[in-house]
């Protein structure tokens, strides 16, 4: 996910707080979790500022970034480009808006849903495609310029232990 931290922190003290996954047909068949911890890389912050200037109703930022794996997973060493991520924070108001993006990693994609303002960075899992087709869980966005972050997955199939 994205430097969201430092780009808030720079238009408003916003920050995101997850909201319900909706639910899917997948949700009668056996679930397993799956954890998984990338670095985030900003690669374009495209803000769309419309007047009045500065961080108001209307504005928005489209954010884009490039995942790192912290540890081997994916078949990939630590340090190996795994996927991307991209989304656009839409403003309600000065220190409040929501954000709907995508993360490509090995497998498929993740769909992503947050309400943005005071508050601790999280993000609903609201399906995807691929092996996360039927997802839900969140994904936790750390602080810091390259953050850490986690996302806590529920998909079809055989239970495990995490």
């Amino acid at each position: 996910m994205r430097r969201l931290a430092g780009l808030i922190g720079l238009i408003a003290p916003l920050a995101l707080a997850s909201t319900a996954a909706a639910a899917s047909p997948a949700s009668q068949t056996p679930r397993k979790t799956l954890v998984i911890v990338v670095k985030s890389i900003t690669t374009a912050s495209i803000p769309h500022d419309k007047a009045p200037k500065g961080a108001s109703k209307g504005d928005s930022v489209v954010l884009r970034d490039r995942l790192v794996n912290v540890r081997k997973q994916f078949g990939k060493p630590a340090g190996a480009t795994v996927g991307r991520d991209e989304g656009v924070l839409s403003f309600r108001s000065a220190t409040s808006g929501t954000f709907e993006g995508m993360a490509t990693l090995p497998g498929g994609t993740i769909r992503l849903h947050g309400v943005a303002q005071d508050g601790t960075q999280s993000f609903s899992v609201t399906g995807g495609t691929g092996k996360y087709a039927h997802a839900s869980g969140t994904v936790i966005v750390g602080s810091g310029t390259s953050p850490l972050n986690t996302y806590r997955l529920s998909v079809p199939g055989d239970p495990v232990v995490v």
